[in-house]
Order: structure tokens, then sequence, then C-alpha cells
């Protein structure tokens, strides 16, 4: 699988989009992958819209979905020129200041667009070290490959098993650190629920432990694709020490942050994540 998806990455990306065609047929007509979870979330998340409404988004998503899976092996073997030309960063000075003074930055994001070709870009341009908070996949292959891609240009992954203690070994280095929150915590992570799409959702409480605990500004970077292929992104600055008690303020602007961003290209977010499997037991009041 390995050896595979490195050969595939080396094609051209206009053929890679040529397999992008197959791959939505194949994921939206034949097997339907997921395709009752994208529709429920989607008609969940958007109750003013019709039946048809949510067909036409659902066959949206699948298609922007499929170009990114041919994007994300692309990255595999991509040149940096061609990721500097095809992701654009509007403000990239912003944390660049910050960095520059000495101070690191908790960065935020969401599975919006492409955040891998997103993170690599970062990573050629940003000038200081890049660590990204993610939890290793169950495909020992197809971890070993794409951790090997987003590496390959300086990044550095944290496992999200040790993510307090590979900050602190790093505390006061200046660097990012970034991390992507909005896809559904597991049973024993520790979440706050909160209302997001129009229903109540559980989310990773990860970013406003961190950035309390180590005293880090948080920005929150967009990403909107403005053609096939081509992205621009932004950073916004949604959270700055010092932090007083404990009223999850930090959760809370990130979490408008993605709501703002589903909204603005709703077919660009990973609707076929079971992102509503679990429902906030009757007895937690938080």
């Amino acid at each position: 699988m390995s050896l595979l998806l490195t050969l595939l990455s080396r094609l051209p990306l206009g053929v890679l989009y040529g397999f992008a065609y197959v791959v939505y047929f194949v994921l939206y007509s034949v097997i339907g992958l997921r395709k009752q979870v994208v529709v429920n979330n989607l008609a969940n998340s958007f109750p003013q819209y019709s039946s048809a409404d949510i067909k036409r988004l659902a066959s949206r998503f699948y298609r922007n979905y499929s170009d990114v899976v041919v994007e994300m092996v692309k990255s595999i073997s991509m040149a940096k020129q061609d990721l500097v030309e095809r992701v654009h960063f509007d403000n990239l000075e912003v944390v660049q200041r910050e960095l520059g003074r000495g101070q690191p930055v908790l960065v935020t994001l969401a599975h919006h667009g492409n955040i891998e070709w997103l993170l690599l870009t970062l990573c050629c341009k940003l000038g200081y070290p890049m660590e990204a908070i993610y939890r290793p996949l169950a495909n020992p292959a197809i971890e070993k490959t794409m951790t090997k891609a987003y590496t390959r240009f300086g990044g550095k992954l944290i496992d999200d098993r040790s993510v307090i203690k590979e900050i602190m070994a790093r505390k006061t280095q200046p660097r990012i650190v970034a991390i992507a929150s909005d896809q559904a915590p597991n049973i024993n992570d520790q979440k706050v629920w909160l209302d997001f799409l129009n229903q109540e959702t559980a989310f990773f409480l990860a970013p406003d432990t961190i950035a309390r605990f180590v005293n880090y500004p948080v920005y929150y970077l967009t990403m909107w694709r403005t053609s096939r292929g081509y992205y621009r992104a932004a950073f916004r600055r949604i959270a700055e020490p010092p932090y007083v008690g404990k009223d999850k303020a930090i959760i809370k602007a990130y979490i408008a942050e993605v709501e703002r961003q589903i909204l603005e290209s709703p077919e660009d977010w990973l609707w076929i994540h079971n992102r509503w499997k679990r429902k906030k037991p009757i007895y937690n009041s938080n």
C-alpha cells in the first residue's frame, strides 16, 4: 500500500484529478460510502434546506472530498514550490511577529478544505518550527506514509497521547503548535457540550486546556478553496493570555470560527465523519 501510494503521488496532478472523478463516482454513486451519515449530518445541520438541497450539497461534498483524497496522495512527493504556489496565506506575518519576539503560538483549525496541504505549506513558509497534534491512523502502512509526507519539510507530529509532555519539553521555543479539534471526541476524552450547527455537540477541550496550561496566544487558521487545487488561508486571533478562570472561552471562540467557516463553504467540511454519533448524557451539566 505504501509503495502504491508513493507511485501514484508521482503522477501529474491533472492525471490524479482524472482519477478523482472515478473516486467520486464510486464513493457517491456505487458504494455510497457513509452516504446516510453525510445526508443525516447535513439535514440536521441545515434544517432550513429541502431534501433536494441536501442531495445537491452532498454531491458537491463528495466531489470536493474526492479531490482532497487525490491531493493528499500527491502531497507524498509534491515539490515545495508546487505547494507554495497552490496555498496562499493572506497574513502569515501576524504569527511570524509573535514568533519573532520569542512567543510560541497555538494554532487551531478544522477539517475544512485540504489541511494536509495547509500544514505542509505552513512548514515551507513559516521560517520557524511547526508541530501538529494528531491521532495516529489505524493502518500502519498509511500511517507511515503520511507521517513521512508531513515531516519531510521539517514538520513534527505530536501523538495526542503525549501532548503535555511534548509541549512542556519545548515550552518556551518559538514555534507553532497546531491542533484540529472539530471531530468527535472519544468516550474517555475530556469534553464539553455546546451548541454547534443546530445540535448539542461534544468537543475536545484540548485547545482550551493547552492554551491555559502554557499561556500561548491562540489563533484560528481558516482555509478557502479558490479554484480546483488552489486555496487561500488566513489567521485570526481568538484568545490571548493572561487567562483567568475556567469559562471555556477559548473553545467557544474556536467553535464559533469553525461554524462560521462551514456556513461560508459547507461543501468543504468533513461531513463523512460521524460527528454526532454520541448524544449528550441527560445527567451532564456542561
